[in-house]
């Protein structure tokens, strides 16, 4: 009977034991969860104080860069260089905003210089609402191709932030110019025809004829829209366009505009392809309208 009763004592001490260990279990994976689900709470409210922290950092100061970089070369039966370089800086201050753009390619057919193109401009927006700023640009263009020596511009506007959240921005900018396009010198030889750049310095052809290019200064108004779409994550999509139209001539007018795509490879990397319209409607003599790039660049951000 003892035996019995020691027997089933035993059992029942087991039992007992095993419940708790069950119960310690439960309470565990109980405390597991409500872990999991504290942490995932925390998360959202870092992530959210984050967001708060580089926005109201963004107010005082803030330095972006992007830069994309474009390298084309063929020998063999063909021989040709081109080069590009594509890159946005902007730093803001509280409500002042600066962006520095400078677009240049540079290339080489047969070892003879066949693109020389640079253009840059330099905003500066002044914001004083949400959705408006006071705006400030000056831009230079130098095309050895194009027929003019160089193109500037530079005057106050406006610019309307039309759309700015998680996916889309869409911003409208007008300016009111002073306007400078100075025609290229041009150079004929004895026979009349001319010597087109590259040239090798026609001053030193006594029987070269020289042509002193035409300077055009006027007041211009300037339209602008640019437009980003994040697609996804990695994915965005670009449109930028403008139009600068000079007050006394509207046969006188640019148009300019990029499309892009950039696909981002990690944080600092990206691939892009972007193609350029260059429009000029009244370009100087024996020079085409349309000047259009097409070009696949790898981007650097930071």
């Amino acid at each position: 009977v003892m035996f019995s009763v020691m027997f089933l004592s035993g059992e029942v001490l087991i039992e007992a034991e095993t419940l708790q260990k069950n119960q310690r279990l439960l309470d565990a994976q109980k405390l597991e969860v409500q872990a999991k689900e504290e942490i995932k709470e925390a998360t959202k409210k870092l992530e959210a104080a984050q967001k708060i922290i580089e926005e109201e950092l963004s107010r005082y100061l803030r330095f972006s860069s992007h830069t994309e970089l474009g390298y084309i070369a063929t020998s063999g039966n063909t021989d040709t260089q081109t080069a590009s370089l594509d890159t946005t800086e902007k730093l803001t201050f509280r409500d002042h905003a600066f962006k520095l753009h400078v677009d240049y390619i540079y290339g080489k057919d047969a070892a003879i210089e066949s693109r020389n193109k640079l253009t840059s401009e330099i905003n500066y927006d002044y914001k004083f609402s949400k959705y408006f700023a006071l705006n400030y640009l000056m831009g230079y263009k130098d095309d050895k191709f194009s027929g003019f020596a160089y193109q500037f511009y530079t005057g106050p506007g406006i610019k309307h932030i039309a759309i700015n959240n998680d996916q889309h921005e869409l911003n409208f900018q007008s300016n009111i110019l002073y306007s400078v396009d100075l025609e290229s010198d041009k150079f004929y030889n004895a026979t009349g025809a001319e010597i087109k750049y590259p040239f090798v310095d026609p001053s030193k052809d006594q029987t070269a004829l020289t042509v002193l290019g035409e300077k055009n200064e006027y007041a211009s108004i300037l339209l602008k829209g640019d437009y980003t779409w994040k697609i996804s994550k990695d994915v965005k999509f670009i449109q930028d366009i403008s139009y600068r139209l000079d007050l006394r001539d509207s046969e006188i007018y640019f148009i300019n505009s990029k499309t892009g795509v950039l696909s981002k490879v990690n944080a600092t990397f990206s691939m892009g392809i972007n193609y350029k319209v260059d429009y000029v409607n009244t370009p100087p003599a024996g020079n085409r309208y349309t000047d259009n790039t097409l070009s696949v660049t790898l981007g650097i951000d930071y």
